[in-house]
């Protein structure tokens, strides 16, 4: 099986679906089968510093940082008028490009958005 990709494209706002695909992404780590975890659109938002409202899901950022990876589309940030040293200064996050996120695509049996 190939890998997964969980792209979050929205704001993380309390009950929504994002919430699910951040809890997601910490399972399937822990299933020892990690998923490409790439933050687009308004979900770029996420990886502000203090955009976090509950540990836990800030927790959940830190571990797949670390073990993991993050990955940011850069047209997102840029659109938004964000830089990647305007992100959590914790989190350790790679840029990507549309062709960059096409290639990653590639390699994936299931991408999935929220």
């Amino acid at each position: 099986m190939g890998d997964a990709m969980l792209i979050m494209r929205k704001r993380l706002i309390p009950g929504a679906r994002v919430e699910e695909g951040l809890r997601l992404s910490a399972a399937m780590l822990g299933m020892d089968y990690p998923p490409l975890l790439v933050f687009a659109d308004n979900g770029v938002e996420i990886l502000m510093p203090e955009a976090l409202y509950k540990n836990s899901l800030r927790d959940y950022l830190e571990v797949m940082s670390q073990m993991a990876g993050l990955y940011v589309l850069m047209e997102s940030l840029t659109e938004r008028g964000y830089t990647v040293e305007d992100l959590e200064p914790t989190l350790d996050v790679t840029g990507i490009d549309f062709d960059e996120l096409a290639e990653m695509a590639k390699r994936c049996s299931v991408i999935t958005s929220y």
